[in-house]
C-alpha cells in the first residue's frame, strides 16, 4: 500500500470527527446523554434520590418568571410609551460615560454594536461622541438610540435606577428635550 498523502490524513480526521458529532447529536436525540453534560431534571420526572427536596412557594414563581423573562435586550418592551417617543431622563454626557465603558469590553465592535441599536452611521456617532456638555449632541439619533440600549440592557439585567436618574424623572416628567442648549437663539427686545 503506498504511503498516504498528509492532505488524506487530514481529511480522514475530519470524516471521523463529524462522524462523532453525528452520532453525539443521535445519542443526545435519543435521550442519552455524554459524559461532558450534566443530567437536567426535568419538572415531569418523579424526583430522584439526589434531589429528595421538592420546590415550593418562591421558587414556583421564578420558574414562571424566568420563562416570561426575554432571552436578549431586543425583546425588552419598555412599557406605557411607544418606543419612538421615549422620554429620555440621562444627559448627554451619562450616554457617552456608558458608551465608553462599552468600549472597554473584550470583543466589543463600534460597527456591530451601531448595527443593532438601530443602524446609526459612524459619522453620526463620532459626531455625537466628539460633542461636550450634558445637552452636546442632543439632536443627534445616537443619543436617543443608545438611550434606548441603555434602558432595555438596564431592564434585561434586572438592575435598579441610579440616585440621578431618579431626580431627573422628578425634576423633567416629560423627558430631557432633544436639542442642544447651546444651538438655541433668544430674542431679547431692546
Amino acid at each position: 500500500m503506498p504511503p498516504k498523502r498528509k492532505s488524506d490524513v487530514l481529511l480522514e480526521e475530519v470524516d471521523a470527527a463529524k462522524q462523532n458529532d453525528v452520532a453525539e447529536a443521535e445519542g443526545r436525540a435519543e435521550g442519552v446523554l455524554s459524559a461532558k453534560q450534566p443530567r437536567i431534571a426535568d419538572s415531569t420526572d418523579a424526583p430522584s434520590a439526589s434531589s429528595s427536596k421538592v420546590k415550593k412557594g418562591k421558587a414556583r414563581s421564578k420558574d414562571v418568571d424566568d420563562a416570561n423573562r426575554p432571552k436578549c435586550w431586543k425583546d425588552v418592551v419598555l412599557e406605557g410609551i411607544d418606543e419612538d417617543d421615549l422620554p429620555i431622563y440621562d444627559d448627554c454626557n451619562d450616554i457617552r460615560r456608558k458608551i465608553r465603558a462599552l468600549l472597554q469590553e473584550p470583543d466589543f465592535k463600534v460597527t456591530n454594536w451601531l448595527r443593532e441599536i438601530g443602524n446609526i452611521n459612524n459619522n453620526s456617532y463620532q459626531r455625537f461622541m466628539k460633542a461636550s456638555g450634558p445637552t452636546g449632541g442632543a439632536e443627534n439619533g445616537t443619543y436617543y438610540a443608545a438611550y434606548v440600549y441603555f434602558e432595555k440592557k438596564r431592564i434585561f439585567e434586572g438592575k435598579k435606577k441610579t440616585a440621578k436618574r431618579i431626580r431627573m424623572e422628578n425634576e423633567t416628567p416629560e423627558g430631557q428635550p432633544l436639542r442642544d442648549a447651546r444651538r438655541t437663539w433668544v430674542y431679547v427686545p431692546r
